[in-house]
């Protein structure tokens, strides 16, 4: 191995494990431990790390140990490390990551997160960057169902560590065999919950509208389960809202039209999925001249902003902070153990929280 390429390996080690041995890094490079200390010094003096005796740590770890009181070696190490993958950092799933950070800071192992941006082909080379690596075990994910057909599908299946799927089914095909492990939100129980709540309060007409996702099958079943359920005594419309395209207003167009619709058919009640459709759905319902409860009920999924709208919105809550502290410490768990033990695949309940945006029906 060149010298540039031994180097990048010293950084990629240190990204992921904060630490590194001399020793255990020569033995697996087969390089000679003088070696790669010189690599230390060069890399020291470039800014990109901090040697210690025996190896190096990370300008991050340095930075955690200058803020910190000194404290044992054997009490500061990471006992593993897991990598988390995950389609955004900055909705929905900010929450499920801190979730993940606290399960990291008690059982001291380190997390190592990367995002997606929706895209399967960058999933896929983030899965394998982190197994190339050496993570312990991995937190994924998908951007959407991984079929038999998907490059991550068999990615997954090849992996040699513990994989636990965050927030997506595992079911159907070798998945439904295999050891891989999941912690996801019961969204179809979700979706109940709002046309209970909606229906308590005397609402008869309700109509959900969901953008495309993953989770949409998973709403529009429970949504359907219980207007089944309710029988005569409500009458339900299920509505899907697009995914919007950077620079048009379609899916704006989509919910004005579901405005138009709520005036023309004299609907009272609405579940929006996202949180973000649903605070445009009231705004432009603010524009036609209807009130929010007044004229229409309205229930937001997600409850990442519903609370900040003009007129704080009655949200279902999914429990994203334990998701991603179940799903850590499934995975950590499995690490642990060294036989195959029982695959869990765990589903939590969502709740609603109650605000301003639902009243009861107009009579």
């Amino acid at each position: 191995m060149v010298a540039e390429g031994r180097q990048d390996a010293i950084l990629r080690e240190l990204e992921l494990h904060g630490s590194m041995s001399v020793t255990r890094f020569a033995e697996r490079h087969s390089v000679s431990p003088m070696t790669v200390r010189r690599d230390l010094y060069r890399l020291e003096k470039e800014g990109l790390l901090v040697r210690v005796h025996g190896g190096a740590i990370s300008l991050a770890v340095a930075s955690e140990r200058a803020r910190t009181p000194e404290r044992p070696e054997a009490a500061r190490r990471s006992v593993a490390t897991i990598g988390m993958i995950a389609p955004s950092a900055s909705y929905y799933f900010p929450a499920v990551i801190r979730g993940a950070e606290q399960a990291a800071r008690e059982s001291s192992f380190r997390l190592v997160l990367g995002t997606t941006n929706y895209s399967p082909v960058e999933e896929v080379r983030q899965v394998e960057r982190l197994l190339r690596a050496g993570v312990d075990g991995l937190m994924i994910t998908p951007s959407s169902a991984v079929g038999e057909a998907s490059p991550l599908y068999r990615v997954l299946l090849a992996a040699r560590v513990p994989v636990v799927v965050v927030e997506r089914s595992v079911t159907g095909g070798r998945f439904a065999g295999s050891s891989i492990e999941s912690v996801r939100t019961d969204h179809a129980h979700g979706a109940d919950i709002a046309v209970q709540h909606l229906h308590g309060l005397g609402h008869r007409r309700i109509v959900l509208a969901a953008r495309e996702s993953p989770t949409a099958p998973w709403l529009q079943e429970g949504w359907s389960r219980a207007v089944s359920r309710l029988g005569e005594s409500v009458e339900g419309e299920f509505r899907s809202l697009p995914n919007p395209t950077v620079g048009t207003d379609e899916s704006v167009q989509a919910l004005r039209a579901l405005v138009e619709r709520c005036v023309a058919e004299d609907v009272h009640a609405v579940v929006v999925h996202t949180d973000v459709d649903a605070v445009t759905f009231v705004d432009l319902a603010a524009e036609r001249g209807l009130s929010v409860p007044g004229d229409v009920s309205v229930v937001a999924y997600d409850d990442e902003i519903a609370s900040l709208a003009r007129v704080p919105l009655t949200a279902v809550s999914p429990p994203k902070w334990e998701l991603g502290y179940r799903a850590a410490r499934m995975c950590f768990d499995r690490i642990r153990t060294t036989s195959p033990g029982t695959v869990v695949r765990m589903t939590l309940l969502p709740t609603l929280v109650t605000r301003e945006s639902t009243g009861p029906a107009r009579r």
